[in-house]
C-alpha cells in the first residue's frame, strides 16, 4: 500500500502593492481574494490622499470662492433678502474657510470615508451573512474598492488647467454623474438623485461587492454581496432625495 504523503499545496505568492492597485481595478476577484488573505491599506489610502490634495490645490488656484459662495447662497430666499453689504460680508467670511476645506477633502475626508464605510460593510456582512470578517480586512477591501476615485482625481487634474479662472463647478469637476447635465432650475430632488448616479461611485460599489464576496465566498455569495451593498446605497439615496424634496 502506497503511503507516500501528498505534498501540501503551496500558498499563493504575495502580490506587491502595485499589483494590488491595478488588480483591484481591472481584475478584481483574484486581487480581492489576495487582499483578504493579507490585508493592507496604506497604498490606496496614500494614493487617494495625495491625489485629493493635488486636486484641492489646483481647485483653489482656479476658484473664486467668494463669487461661488455668493452665487450658491442666492438660491436661498432668506439670503437673497439680506442687504447687499451683509451678503458681501457673509461671502467673504465663508470664502476664507473654503480654501482650507478643499485641502481637507484629500487629507481628512479620505481616511474618514474609509473608516465609516469599512465599519458599515463590516457590520452588515457579519450581521446578515455571518461572515466573521475582521475590521482590518473590511478596511483593506474598502480602501482598494474606492480606487476608481483615484482615476476621477487624475481626470480632474487634467481638466482643471483647461478651465478659466472662476469657470469651475467644484461639485462636478468631472462630468461623471447625471446631475452635471441637468439645468440649473432642475428640482432639488432630481439634482440629488442625479448626483448619486455617478459612474465612478457605482464602480466603487461594484468593487465593494466583488471584494467582500471574494473575501469569504462560502458565506457571502455574489448575489448577496451586490444586494447588500446596493441595498444600503439605495436607502441612502432615497433619504437624500426625500430630504432635498422637503
Amino acid at each position: 500500500m502506497d503511503t507516500t504523503p501528498v505534498p501540501a499545496a503551496e500558498a499563493p505568492a504575495a502580490v506587491n502593492h502595485l499589483g494590488r492597485l491595478t488588480g483591484a481595478l481591472f481584475n478584481p476577484r483574484p486581487a480581492f481574494a489576495e487582499i483578504a488573505r493579507r490585508p493592507s491599506w496604506i497604498a490606496p489610502l496614500a494614493l487617494l490622499m495625495i491625489l485629493g490634495t493635488g486636486v484641492g490645490a489646483m481647485l483653489n488656484a482656479r476658484m473664486n470662492w467668494a463669487d461661488y459662495i455668493r452665487q450658491e447662497a442666492e438660491k436661498n430666499t432668506r439670503f437673497a433678502q439680506l442687504p447687499e453689504a451683509e451678503k458681501e460680508r457673509v461671502a467673504e467670511s465663508q470664502s476664507k474657510y473654503a480654501a482650507y476645506f478643499s485641502y481637507a477633502i484629500g487629507v481628512v475626508n479620505t481616511p474618514l470615508l474609509f473608516l465609516i464605510f469599512a465599519l458599515l460593510y463590516w457590520g452588515a456582512f457579519n450581521l446578515f451573512c455571518g461572515a466573521e470578517l475582521r475590521y482590518g480586512t473590511s478596511f483593506a477591501i474598502t480602501a482598494h474598492a474606492f480606487l476608481p476615485l483615484a482615476i476621477q482625481s487624475v481626470l480632474a487634474l487634467i481638466i482643471l488647467p483647461l478651465k478659466t479662472a472662476g469657470d469651475v463647478d467644484p461639485q462636478n469637476l468631472v462630468a461623471s454623474n447625471v446631475a452635471a447635465f441637468l439645468s440649473e432650475d432642475a428640482p432639488k430632488w432630481l439634482a440629488a438623485l442625479g448626483s448619486s448616479l455617478d459612474l465612478f461611485w457605482l464602480w466603487c460599489l461594484t468593487l465593494v461587492a466583488v471584494g467582500f464576496s471574494a473575501a469569504n465566498p462560502k458565506k457571502i455569495k455574489p448575489g448577496t454581496a451586490f444586494g447588500t451593498v446596493f441595498g444600503l446605497w439605495a436607502v441612502w439615496v432615497l433619504g437624500k432625495v426625500a430630504w432635498a424634496a422637503l
